[in-house]
C-alpha cells in the first residue's frame, strides 16, 4: 500500500506556489514554446544553440510545474491558530524563540513545511538572527517538536550536540 506524506504549507506558501504554477503555464511554457518554433524555422537543429537552450527551458519549465503539481495535490495548510497558554507546544505554523545554550545567540524560528524552509543552521552552527523559517524535520525541529517554552532539548546536529531553550512559542 502507498503510504501519501502530507505536503505541509503556509497558506501564503501555497499562493505563492499557485501563482507561481500559474506563471509557468499561462507565461514561461508558451514564451518558450514560442522560442522553440523560432529556432526549428532557422534550419539546421544539430548546430543550433537557440533551439537547444529553449529544449533545456521547456523541459526545466515542465519539471518544475509536475513538481508544483505533485507537491500542491496532497497539501495540508497550516493553521494559525491561537492556542490557549496551556497549549502552546511547538508544532506547524509555531512561532518559536530559542537561545543556543553554548554562545547564548537567540534565535526567531517558524515552523513551516519542508518546501518553505528559508535556512538550516549550517556546520558551523551559525545562521541568521532574525525571522528564520524551518521544517520540524530539521534537526532543530526535531528537538523543538511539540516541547514548549522553557524546555531544555539537545539538538543533534552531525556528530555534535547542542543544548538549547525554548524561550518561547506562539
Amino acid at each position: 500500500m502507498l503510504v501519501m506524506k502530507k505536503n505541509y504549507l503556509t497558506k501564503e506558501g501555497y499562493e505563492q506556489l499557485v501563482q507561481e504554477l500559474n506563471e509557468l503555464k499561462k507565461i514561461k511554457l508558451p514564451s518558450v514554446l514560442e522560442r522553440l518554433g523560432e529556432a526549428k524555422a532557422m534550419g539546421d537543429l544539430s548546430e543550433n544553440f537557440e533551439y537547444k537552450s529553449a529544449l533545456e527551458d521547456k523541459d526545466f519549465i515542465n519539471s518544475r510545474i509536475g513538481e508544483i503539481e505533485k507537491l500542491i495535490e496532497d497539501v495540508e495548510i497550516i493553521k494559525e491558530e491561537k492556542k490557549g497558554k496551556s497549549e502552546k507546544i511547538v508544532d506547524y505554523g509555531s512561532k518559536v524563540t530559542v537561545q543556543m545554550m553554548d554562545d547564548k545567540d537567540i534565535y526567531n524560528v517558524t515552523i513551516v513545511g519542508t518546501w518553505e524552509t528559508t535556512m538550516e543552521f549550517d556546520k558551523n552552527y551559525k545562521t541568521v538572527k532574525d525571522s528564520i523559517k524551518i521544517s520540524l524535520e530539521s534537526p532543530l525541529g526535531l528537538a523543538i517538536r511539540w516541547k514548549k517554552s522553557w524546555d531544555l532539548v539537545r539538538m543533534r546536529l552531525n556528530n555534535d550536540r547542542k543544548d538549547i531553550k525554548i524561550l518561547d512559542v506562539k
